[in-house]
């Protein structure tokens, strides 16, 4: 997928440096929610989000939290964004859709320590259900079925 934010490179950099800087020294649930708040401000600007949610594009398709940095466009070899003429924007260009029902999101990552192209590599772990129906939550236990004597 090529989409990408909607955001002057300088406001997406921006965002982006703050969120680094907080999880390099995470330590408070403010943190978090400070976190969650720049990455929610990113989204708001992700082309992929904005084509799905109004319809025109992968219908009734789904993606799980993206909790990582953006994948896309780094300097092969380092942790740097685009320092080439084009000075790319960051972006989520490499994602995992999949169509409910029957699949829960385990885990969804990026491998940022992987640095060999200007994309983090991207996977997901799912728990399907091949009979298509909604999965309930792994930590619920199901009720017990009491048949009653007469």
């Amino acid at each position: 997928l090529n989409y990408r934010l909607d955001l002057p490179r300088e406001a997406a950099e921006q965002t982006v440096s703050e969120m680094k800087r907080i999880l390099s020294s995470m330590s408070s649930g403010r943190d978090e929610d400070e976190l969650e708040a720049l990455r929610l401000s990113l989204l708001q600007h992700d082309q992929l989000l904005t084509v799905m949610s109004d319809g025109t594009a992968f219908p009734r398709f789904s993606e799980g939290k993206l909790a990582f940095l953006p994948t896309f466009k780094f300097d092969k070899g380092t942790q740097d964004y685009d320092t080439s003429h084009k000075q790319r924007i960051p972006a989520w260009t490499d994602r995992v859709l999949f169509k409910p029902p029957g699949v829960r999101v385990l885990e969804y990552k990026s491998e940022s320590d992987a640095t060999h192209s200007d994309h983090r590599p991207v996977h997901a772990t799912f728990r399907v259900n091949t009979a298509g129906r909604k999965l309930e939550k792994i930590n619920k236990k199901r009720p017990r079925r009491h048949i009653e004597k007469d």
